[in-house]
């Protein structure tokens, strides 16, 4: 199985995998980066994301941003996975560091990310390589389906966001009115506070994304809360290059074919990729 990422169907492929219960590796290359996603039995067993962009996404920086372990929890299990090389998100939970539900989520959330931040880039290949022995597992993995339902929630999010902010060229301005501003207490952590930071009535959601250095996917999502809960204010669109200018919109649709494919196939019949974990 082979393909060019505008005709990537993440839905899809994680779908037949997941009932298929294959084994095998999904490569996934684009400009800025490459991805490994290796399946074992219909189930995701390890990723590797050499991403080029300067973003943290390594479990463990995933982890110690959720605050669900601490940085000598991490050195330990490194220097653990050092001496003999097994995943980090195992070595962590076997140490009794990290709940293995709590991994799971994080585990789900970073593979979803992942592929639906290699979707937007619409530029670049993808194959998946079958092993036909693959052997028994020893460490966690997870099913198909968990990601799929991160990859509604992270699209549809990110969709909400790019049709309330416009184009990329949109300019942003933070609210300094006090009575508008939400009275209900709103969700704030590093990222968001790290994205309202580079809000400064000047620059456009594009460079507001460069500023940050976080995924595009992730700056949008946050810049589309912000808005919906009055925190940022659309300015105004500043005149940029007609590309600039539909670049958003293109991608929004990209995703949002992605979205409406997945929850229409959830709606009528669900992947049923969970079963017994490999041992």
């Amino acid at each position: 199985m082979h393909g060019t990422l505008d005709t990537f169907g993440v839905v899809e492929i994680l779908q037949m995998l997941g009932q298929a219960r294959s084994s095998g590796t999904l490569h996934v290359e684009c400009p800025r980066r490459l991805t490994d996603v290796h399946f074992v039995r219909g189930r995701i067993a390890e990723t590797r994301d050499s991403t080029r962009v300067a973003t943290d996404t390594a479990i463990g920086s995933q982890l110690l941003r959720r605050a669900l372990i601490n940085e000598a929890q991490l050195r330990e299990a490194l220097g653990r996975q050092e001496a003999s090389p097994r995943p980090l998100g195992t070595i962590l939970v076997e140490s009794g560091y990290v709940r293995q539900a709590d991994l799971l989520d994080v585990l789900s959330r970073q593979v979803a990310n992942t592929l639906v931040a290699a979707k937007l880039e619409t530029s670049g290949t993808f194959v998946f390589v079958r092993d036909p022995k693959a052997a028994p597992v020893d460490f966690i993995t997870i099913d198909a389906q968990s990601v799929l339902l991160e990859i509604s929630a992270l699209g549809g999010a990110y969709c909400l966001a790019a049709e309330m902010l416009g184009q990329s060229n949109t300019v942003l301005v933070r609210n300094s009115d006090y009575q508008t501003l939400p009275r209900s207490p709103l969700t704030m952590g590093r990222d968001e506070f790290m994205v309202l930071g580079q809000v400064d009535g000047q620059r456009t959601v594009r460079e507001i994304t460069l500023a940050s250095r976080l995924e595009e996917i992730t700056v949008v999502s946050i810049l589309g809360k912000l808005a919906d809960a009055g925190v940022v204010l659309v300015k105004a669109e500043r005149q940029s290059r007609a590309d600039d200018d539909v670049e958003l919109q293109a991608h929004r649709d990209s995703v949002w074919a992605e979205v409406s494919q997945l929850l229409d196939d959830i709606s009528e019949s669900p992947v049923d990729a969970a079963g017994p974990e490999p041992h």
